[in-house]
């Protein structure tokens, strides 16, 4: 599935241009608020995934999408001719650390649907995706909060290690070498905790 504002996505816009327009928007949205309707269009989808995926309630999620774009528009003067999607992301970061300041977030997956689909082949099989599912759903909850934050902002913020750096302070390839070891470790524990 394609998201809007992702690479890819249906704003038709290759990723340079997107950018470009994204500072455009940035910079008409300080005279007139009203000009940020595209952007909340084309991130609203990424920044919401994001939210649902740290918290554990769709409800959570939207409140906290709220705030991340709200505090955007009243944040307008602080974008600072970068990437508009790590500059979102960054915020999104802070809202998402603020709700759990003083408790240990927690990764939330939606849980697989356990009723049979006409695609799915046999009973057998779902039990097994199912088994699967929960494997890799404990393994990514027992990652660190940070390196959680990374795969959850590759994931489902869709950004690039440019923008996953502009957003958590790192370079570029800080972030591809973390993300290469995460995915890495996650395989060779979940093949461990397949095998057992």
């Amino acid at each position: 599935m394609t998201v809007q504002g992702q690479p890819g996505g249906v704003s038709g816009l290759r990723p340079a241009e997107e950018h470009s327009d994204d500072a455009r928007i940035i910079h008409a949205a300080r005279a007139d608020l009203t000009q940020f309707a595209p952007l909340y269009e084309r991130y609203f989808p990424r920044i919401y995934a994001y939210c649902l995926r740290r918290v554990e309630h769709r409800h959570a999620a939207e409140d906290l999408t709220s705030a991340i774009f709200t505090r955007a528009l009243k944040g307008l003067h602080e974008y600072r001719d970068g990437s508009v999607a790590a500059w979102l992301f960054r915020i999104a970061h802070n809202v998402v650390a603020n709700h759990y300041r003083g408790r240990r977030p927690q990764l939330s997956l939606e849980e697989t649907d356990s009723d049979l689909a006409a695609d799915h082949p046999s009973l057998i099989e779902n039990i097994l995706q199912d088994e699967q599912s929960r494997i890799i759903r404990g393994l990514v909850a027992a990652l660190p909060d940070n390196q959680r934050e990374m795969l959850s902002l590759k994931l489902d913020g869709g950004l690039t290690a440019e923008e996953i750096g502009a957003a958590l302070g790192k370079s570029a390839g800080a972030v591809r070498v973390e993300l290469h070891r995460i995915i890495k470790r996650l395989r060779a524990r979940y093949e461990e905790e397949h095998r057992a």
